[in-house]
């Protein structure tokens, strides 16, 4: 049981929820970029909203599904199609064996998401399924897809006969076209910025500049400048964070970053806004709004309410399907 890849695609691989609890020894704990979008699609196939799912860039994959699979799409998206039947996002679907599954042309958003009923049997290290690139893993663990692999399925999955959908109101900002600041907190050293560099960060737009990747998002506009010349020793860094490196350009670590970092954090990106941030396409605007912890957290909870109740209404409708 398996999904066979046809064409690789720009960069797609398997990822999870990653690999926390490792940090002490160097190890980053890699994962979804969009967490909010891959719980979803989870959700949507019948899973666990931190499953192994299959995130994609642009140019997208092209996939066949080895045998009658039920799967659903998150994220951005990329004119899906089953067989050159248009489909949408935030819905399950079903897919009878042999049927092809391609992406036709960016519509908005920037990293997809293939989650399918029981969720991928890949291999796992440290307890993660995600893509660790530099820890010199074979196979899909240690690099994206590549065209003739084989994405195996768990057996004696379910194949849910229901195909729910997310309402328009649940989706993500980004999939509603309801683009608003990014919320960050304050980080140790914005106060070391010279204060017209203060200013112009919160004050002024940014883009997001082509280098950027599962890493970091570079992004161009306003040069930030220090008031001094300032070393620091490494520290800690997480996904979130804006460092600003010696060219004055920010950057915005994303889940694939590393663990340490000696650049001036002048900001953390709060978790419940991550997901409008990661999907801003190359050449975006966007603009950063100070908040507060107290608010990152009312937010994060708001999210994960969310996912509850969006967990308890599909399984009430796979229940009334089988009873």
């Amino acid at each position: 049981m398996s999904i066979e890849v046809l064409e690789a695609g720009a960069y797609a691989s398997v990822q999870d929820a990653g690999r926390p609890g490792w940090r002490r020894l160097g190890i980053a704990p890699g994962g979804f970029l969009d967490g909010l979008a891959a719980a979803i699609a989870n959700l949507l196939a019948g899973n666990a909203p931190n499953a192994p799912a299959l995130e994609m860039h642009f140019p997208a994959p092209r996939l066949r599904f080895a045998q009658a699979t039920s799967f659903a799409l998150g994220g951005a998206d990329f004119s899906p199609a089953l067989d050159g039947r248009p489909l949408s996002n935030w819905r399950r679907y079903r897919a009878p064996a042999g049927q092809t599954l391609s992406f036709h042309g960016p519509r908005y958003g920037r990293w997809a998401y293939l989650s399918v009923a029981g969720g991928l049997a890949t291999p796992r290290w440290l307890g993660s399924a995600a893509l660790a690139p530099f820890a010199g893993l074979d196979g899909l663990l240690g690099r994206p897809l590549q065209a003739g692999d084989a994405l195996p399925l768990r057996q004696g999955a379910a194949v849910p006969a229901a195909r729910p959908a997310l309402a328009w109101a649940a989706r993500p900002g980004y999939a509603r076209g309801a683009w608003r600041p990014i919320r960050v907190i304050p980080g140790p050293e914005l106060e070391r910025l010279a204060p017209d560099a203060q200013a112009r960060f919160f004050a002024e737009a940014f883009t997001v500049g082509a280098s950027s990747n599962r890493l970091a998002t570079r992004l161009e506009g306003a040069r930030l400048h220090l008031a001094a010349p300032l070393e620091l020793a490494s520290s800690a860094v997480a996904c979130g964070v804006i460092q600003l490196p010696p060219d004055g350009c920010p950057m915005a670590l994303l889940a694939g970053a590393q663990t340490i970092g000696g650049y001036p954090r002048i900001a953390s990106i709060i978790a419940a806004d991550l997901p409008d941030f990661v999907q801003l396409p190359l050449g975006a605007p966007t603009r950063f709004q100070p908040t507060t912890i107290a608010e990152a957290e009312r937010a994060a909870l708001a999210l994960r309410r969310q996912l509850e109740r969006l967990a308890a209404a599909i399984a009430l409708t796979d229940a009334g399907q089988r009873g």
